[in-house]
C-alpha cells in the first residue's frame, strides 16, 4: 500500500514527507479506525462518548489537555493544537516530533468515555516524543494537566502491539463507564519501501 499524502496537515508535502515516514501506520489506521466509529462530520461527530449506566462519578469536567508527564520514562511535554479530522474523514496527526496531539472528538483527560493521544515514536532526526513509550508498564502513572488547572492522573492498565490491519477500533474508540486514556504511536518493523511501520503501541489507563 503506499503512502496515503492526504493524511498530512495542509502543508507543504515537502516538509512532511519526514512526518509520514514517522507516523504512517498510526495516520492510516487511525483514519480508518474514526471513520468507522464516527461516521458523521466532524462537526456532527460526538465531543463526548455516551455515559452509560454505573459511570464513575470521580471523573473531570471537560478540559483541554495542556501538558502530559509520564514520570517513569522522564517525559514531561505539551499539547499542540488539537486534532481532528480531515474532509475525507482521516485523522489528523502532530505536527510537531516533539509535543503530541489529542483528538478532539473524543474525551477530554479525566472526562468519562476514551482521551485519545497520538506521538510520534522518530523521525529522520532521531527519537521523538513517544520513543520510550513501550517501557512503560502496568501500574505506572500518567499525568495530564488540563486548561483548568487541574491534573488527571491515571494508572497503565495494559500495552498492546497490534498490526496496523489488526487496530482494535471498539477497544480504542468505544465508549467507555470510566474515565480513561489511550497513547498511541508507531511501532514494530520500518519498511523504508511504503515509508511505515508494520505495527501500532497502544498503552491504556484509567483515572486512579
Amino acid at each position: 500500500m503506499e503512502t496515503n499524502t492526504e493524511l498530512q496537515p495542509k502543508k507543504s508535502a515537502l516538509r512532511h514527507y519526514p512526518k509520514i515516514m514517522a507516523f504512517a501506520v498510526v495516520g492510516m489506521v487511525l483514519a480508518l479506525s474514526v471513520y468507522y466509529v464516527f461516521t458523521a462530520t466532524p462537526a456532527e461527530a460526538p465531543h463526548t462518548p455516551v455515559e452509560t449506566q454505573g459511570t464513575s462519578t470521580q471523573a473531570f469536567s471537560r478540559s483541554v489537555p495542556v501538558k502530559l508527564t509520564i514520570p517513569k520514562i522522564g517525559l514531561e511535554t505539551t499539547f499542540e493544537e488539537p486534532l481532528g479530522l480531515h474532509d475525507d474523514q482521516t485523522i489528523e496527526v502532530p505536527d510537531s516530533y516533539t509535543q503530541v496531539g489529542w483528538y478532539k472528538h473524543g474525551a477530554t483527560p479525566g472526562e468519562v468515555g476514551p482521551a485519545v493521544i497520538l506521538g510520534h515514536v522518530d523521525s529522520y532526526q532521531g527519537p521523538a516524543v513517544f520513543y520510550k513509550l513501550g517501557q512503560l508498564e502496568v501500574g505506572d502513572e500518567i499525568v495530564v494537566t488540563r486548561g483548568d488547572g487541574t491534573a488527571a492522573v491515571f494508572v497503565v492498565t495494559s500495552l498492546e502491539r497490534v498490526n496496523q490491519n489488526e487496530f482494535p477500533t471498539e477497544k480504542v474508540y468505544g465508549s467507555t463507564e470510566k474515565a480513561t486514556i489511550r497513547l498511541i504511536t508507531c511501532t514494530g518493523i520500518f519498511n523504508k519501501g511504503v515509508q511505515r511501520y508494520s505495527h501500532n503501541l497502544i498503552v491504556y489507563g484509567e483515572l486512579k
